[in-house]
């Protein structure tokens, strides 16, 4: 495999990474639309500055290094046992030399605790639908468009989006933070339970737990729990078919 080392992004070479990032993403509009500029978001570029910048102060970013060179780079989020993959980019210098895959195998080595890992590329992006189906092992999950929309994406950044999901097997290292948060819910949940006056701070626990429920997340929680993965002496009860929900009705939420 090729080598590559992921090295944490410094403050000095934010600046930098940011115009990197844009000029891999330019390369791959202009293959498809020539000079066309309908599908960028600020002038002459596909990916605005604040769209880099708030991926990279909202996750963890880092640049990838052959040989000494910065030749791409990657921001991830990870929380529990779901990662984000926000970016990738390769410079166009060095496509088509395994930088890339490299790159994506680093990642996954290095959170062995991500069972579920989602990113989204436009839908134009026939370079990286490749890298990540082909390649990498995603599966698309997700179209955005003008009649299938993200909640709250008023400025349709998301639109004609692809997601991408790849699912793996659930570790030991995943079962831990799958216990971690079982935890966290649970806690949330016996607290609730204990208040008997509603007020915002109740609101704000059953909001969460709620979103907690129809998530994604429970659903693996659930199924780990089924599986017998989760330690017997934890307390569950927000795995209950009837633990959440059942307070969700006694409060009409």
């Amino acid at each position: 495999m090729t080598e590559i080392h992921l090295i944490p992004l410094e403050e000095s070479d934010i600046e930098q990474f940011i115009k990197d990032n844009q000029a891999a993403f330019r390369y791959g509009a202009l293959e498809e639309f020539g000079l066309r500029d309908d599908h960028f978001e600020e002038e002459g570029e596909i990916i605005s500055q604040s769209t880099i910048e708030q991926s990279i102060d909202e996750g963890t970013a880092y640049r990838i290094v052959q040989n000494g060179k910065n030749v791409g780079g990657v921001v991830i989020r990870t929380e529990y046992d779901h990662g984000e993959l926000e970016l990738l980019f390769v410079s166009p210098a060095v496509h088509s030399k395994g930088i890339g895959y490299a790159a994506w195998c680093e990642i996954e080595d290095m959170h062995p605790e991500v069972t579920v890992w989602e990113t989204v590329t436009p839908y134009f992006e026939k370079r990286n639908i490749h890298f990540y189906v082909n390649r990498c092992g995603f599966h698309i999950v997700e179209y955005f468009s003008e009649y299938h929309c993200v909640p709250d994406d008023k400025d349709r950044e998301m639109a004609d989006m692809f997601r991408f999901e790849k699912v793996l097997p659930v570790s030991s290292e995943a079962v831990q933070e799958q216990v971690k948060r079982v935890k966290y819910y649970e806690d949330i949940m016996q607290k609730a339970q204990d208040m008997s006056d509603v007020s915002p701070e109740l609101h704000e626990m059953l909001s969460e737990l709620r979103d907690y429920y129809v998530s994604d997340a429970w659903k693996r929680d659930f199924s780990s729990d089924e599986a017998g993965l989760l330690p017997k002496e934890l307390k569950r009860g927000v795995l209950s078919q009837d633990g959440i929900y059942d307070l969700l009705e006694k409060y009409d939420m």
